[in-house]
């Protein structure tokens, strides 16, 4: 047995540039998941501890419908204490900019937070009124001093401020005098966000006096608890709810839950990738010491000792890998945390992410998938070598032989992968997860059917070739000769070809589409909006005033006038979109159910239009009802219409802007479309109406042009993820190529040695192997192009419908297969190129002599 390690041990310290190229494909693969592990948990827990902060340790909350909570029912709730076991502080919440950073207004009386953590006897909650004890405030300076605000001392110092200096704060587009007192410590976390200032001050800075955003309580556990929510839930007026503390949080970290999971399959493909490449790595090792094993298991080892020896190095490449992947994935993230979060900020809710969280569970997860893709590598190999004869060990031709055999069965369970996948996308309903298993059971489809594919293209190839250039016929021939050193790295390139190919037709389809839609539905000359985040935030309105100026302009034929805010519904939180038309200019919105003709005079007379995400989501239909939570309590909506959008995956409700005025009695306005006399210039009207706002209110005023480029540059940053790691997977799919490529080289050194002593140049040898990686390249190309397709069919009909509910139309351009042909032929010639200055100038007489 010391023999048989002995033996190991010298074999990888002979061969470490191969033994390199395995634990960097490894680890790039477990790179890639932790990354996106580490990315997505920091962006989730910066956002649970910016609301712990200000939450602290309340247990449920109060919240209305739009326009929050009359302060009132926090006086009667205070007046009524007694008959509850609860502690209660009233929260006013919005979103400001500060030098063009947005951060999170909230707006809180000290003192009823104080008594919310006296109640808890602890302030290991945490909670506002602990942050401006950690900050050291003077509550009479925060009370009697206009503007007084605290920030986390990073924050401030990120933005250049110093205590008790004035600085601008703009809320809305208007700007307010502020003053900061004093900072958080950094050891606070959760208030890298926030701007914490006096409930009063927040109520004039957010145009919202006399309201609240809710009404923080902490009840008793049990069943006084239980009993307590009961009674306050009864107690409240129409249009209020009680609610569990988290369930907001909850709600805004399942709307990225989609976003997170599409990540999660990007990464697992270059973890699936790199498992071939672990076969591969471990197939050569084999491969190389075939007659030494078989050598030894003639002189007496064991069946058990070789398959001990070759899982043992499997194990052991593994666990390295695995280490470096760990570390190579907490390179990745801090890279990868910041484009998780802008993609967070532009799509879901604002979070600044200022560290990265490592999950216990993303270390476990780092163990297990580079020891899980190492043994799965390894197990094959370590079956073939124990279970072979050893008087087969000693002959090639056995070894290529079993791998013909085993390419043909490949290609027949290729078929059967293929049509797994076509079974379980009808079967599995709604099911993004089993949608993700048979994108995944394609992919292998793909990699069972490439070696069979390269055997017969190779030997087609050497038979065209014969007649005109027995070089040429000799480079194909050789390469299926070779199936077992040549299959396994083409499988992993061609894997990583049909996922580019799929995500790229992906990509491109979703840009078409959604360019189209903003065709469609931006149709005004002039977009007019209030600058900030926050779309459905309660404070943002164009100030009556200036609509009025706005409307007197010269050259404006007529405006539209839109609303957003959230609303609560049976089915949790949901965006509305209150819409009043232009008079002769209707949304150009695409219907996808619904009679065009009867859908506006529905829509003023009370019904509603859902988008597609919301109905795919709630699973609604044309005549159906959708009760929604009004100033006045729940009621019911008919609906009369589906149209497209791409705007929000996770859907909208569009209603009459008199009929939401009338149920919600709010009467902001958020937005306005301006449609221009003919022949009037844009240009000049956008001036004319930013004279107007000049001094009044700071407004975004867009172009129907700009407003469309603007759509289109957040996609685009949306997307630069996904391309990071499928780019990733290539990666992994093009060193283990390189990895393939130059133990083949190893293995042909005497072949190759005695052509050159026969008259073949260094150059010409060069050639000889490049041309047999492009060949390589082209043959993963043509095995990838038709699983590419059906990759992007799956993506664009299957994956991205169940996780966001829109219909994409399918655009495919010669681009898309260009740049994908170019990534193959690129990965497999760079490949090569090692490969063949080394055999070019390798010692003719010494490999000679070796035969």
């Amino acid at each position: 047995m010391p023999t048989l390690w002995a033996a190991s041990l010298r074999h990888l310290l002979h061969h470490p540039a191969q033994l390199a190229l395995a634990l960097v494909g490894l680890s790039l693969g477990v790179g890639s998941v932790i990354a996106v592990d580490i990315a997505t948990a920091s962006s989730r827990r910066a956002f649970e501890l910016s609301m712990i902060a200000v939450n602290g340790p309340a247990t449920h909350e109060i919240r209305g419908a739009v326009g929050g909570v009359e302060e009132s029912v926090f006086a009667s709730l205070r007046r009524r204490s007694p008959d509850f076991a609860l502690a209660a502080t009233p929260v006013l919440e919005g979103y400001v900019s500060i030098a063009s950073r947005t951060l999170q207004l909230a707006g809180i009386d000290p003192f009823a937070t104080l008594q919310l953590q006296l109640e808890e006897a602890s302030d290991s909650g945490g909670g506002a009124r602990a942050l401006l004890d950690a900050a050291h405030i003077d509550l009479t300076r925060w009370l009697a001093e206009p503007g007084a605000v605290v920030l986390a001392e990073r924050t401030a110092r990120e933005l250049g401020l110093l205590v008790n200096q004035p600085f601008e704060i703009e809320v809305a587009g208007v700007a307010h005098r502020a003053l900061l007192i004093g900072t958080v410590p950094a050891d606070r976390p959760g208030a890298d966000s926030l701007v914490l200032t006096d409930i009063a001050q927040a109520q004039e800075w957010l145009g919202l006096p006399g309201r609240l955003s809710r009404i923080d309580l902490r009840l008793p556990p049990g069943r006084r608890g239980e009993s307590d929510a009961e009674r306050i839930s009864a107690s409240l007026p129409a249009g209020l709810r009680l609610d569990a503390a988290g369930a907001r949080t909850r709600e805004s970290i399942d709307m990225t839950a989609a976003f997170t999971t599409n990540l999660h399959a990007m990464s697992l493909l270059a973890l699936l990738v790199s498992t071939l490449l672990i076969y591969g790595a471990v197939s050569f090792a084999v491969v190389q010491r075939r007659r030494i094993m078989a050598v030894l298991r003639a002189l007496g080892a064991t069946r058990r000792e070789i398959l001990t020896i070759v899982l043992t190095e499997g194990v052991l490449l593994g666990a390295c890998g695995a280490g470096m992947g760990l570390l190579l994935g907490l390179g990745i993230a801090h890279s990868l945390v910041q484009l998780v979060s802008q993609t967070i900020n532009d799509l879901y809710y604002v979070v600044a992410v200022n560290a990265t969280v490592l999950p216990p569970s993303s270390v476990a997860k780092a163990v297990g998938a580079g020891l899980g893709a190492a043994l799965c590598g390894a197990l094959v190999p370590a079956l073939e070598v124990a279970g072979g004869p050893p008087q087969l060990g000693l002959r090639r031709s056995a070894l290529e032989g079993r791998a013909v055999r085993l390419a043909g069965r490949l290609a027949v369970a290729s078929a059967g992968l293929a049509l797994l996948s076509g079974i379980i996308v009808m079967v599995s309903g709604r099911s993004l997860f089993w949608g993700l298993v048979s994108l995944f059971t394609l992919l292998l489809s793909v990699a069972a059917l490439t070696p069979a594919a390269l055997r017969g293209l190779a030997l087609a190839a050497a038979g065209a070739a014969a007649p005109v250039s027995p070089v040429v016929r000799l480079a194909c021939g050789d390469i299926a000769a070779s199936l077992s050193r040549t299959g396994v790295a083409v499988a992993a390139l061609g894997m990583a070809v049909a996922a580019m190919i799929g995500v790229s037709i992906m990509v491109e389809s979703f840009r078409e589409s959604l360019r189209h839609w903003l065709e469609q539905s931006i149709r005004a000359d002039i977009y007019v909006s209030v600058p900030g985040p926050g779309d459905e935030a309660a404070e943002r309105q164009i100030d009556t005033d200036l609509i009025a100026r706005v409307r007197s302009t010269p050259g404006i034929a007529d405006v539209s006038l839109s609303r957003r805010v959230t609303v609560q519904s049976s089915s949790g939180a949901l965006s509305l979109d209150a819409l009043q038309p232009a008079h002769a200019h209707l949304p150009g919105l695409p219907f996808v159910a619904g009679d065009v003709r009867q859908v506006w005079p529905a829509l003023e007379s009370g019904a509603v239009l859902v988008s597609e995400p919301l109905a795919w989501r709630l699973h609604l239909r044309v005549g159906q009802a959708l009760v929604l939570l009004t100033a006045t309590g729940p009621q019911s909506f008919d609906i009369a219409g589906i149209y497209r959008e791409y705007g929000d995956d996770r859907g909208s409700v569009m209603i009459g802007l008199a009929q939401y005025q009338r149920r919600w009695r709010d009467s902001r306005i958020t937005g306005l479309g301006i449609y221009l006399a003919r022949s009037e210039a844009a240009p000049r009207v956008m001036a004319a109406i930013r004279d107007a706002a000049r001094g009044r209110q700071a407004v975004l005023v867009r172009s129907n042009r700009e407003l469309r480029e603007l759509s289109m540059s957040i996609f685009e940053r949306t997307f630069v993820i996904t391309r990071v790691l499928y780019w990733l997977a290539a990666g992994v799919a093009a060193i283990g190529l390189v990895s393939a490529l130059l133990a083949w080289e190893l293995e042909r050194s005497h072949e190759i040695a005695l052509l050159r002593a026969l008259g073949l140049t260094p150059r010409a040898t060069g050639m000889l192997l490049i041309a047999q990686t492009g060949f390589m390249g082209l043959v993963a190309m043509l095995a990838a192009l038709p699983a590419g397709l059906l990759t992007a069919l799956l993506l664009i009909d299957v994956i991205n419908r169940r996780a966001f509910g829109w219909q994409i139309d399918l655009h495919v351009s010669a681009a898309q297969l260009g740049n994908a042909l170019l990534l193959s032929m690129a990965a497999a010639i760079a490949g090569g190129l090692y490969p063949a200055w080394r055999s070019g100038r390798a010692p003719i007489a010494s490999d000679i002599r070796e035969e």
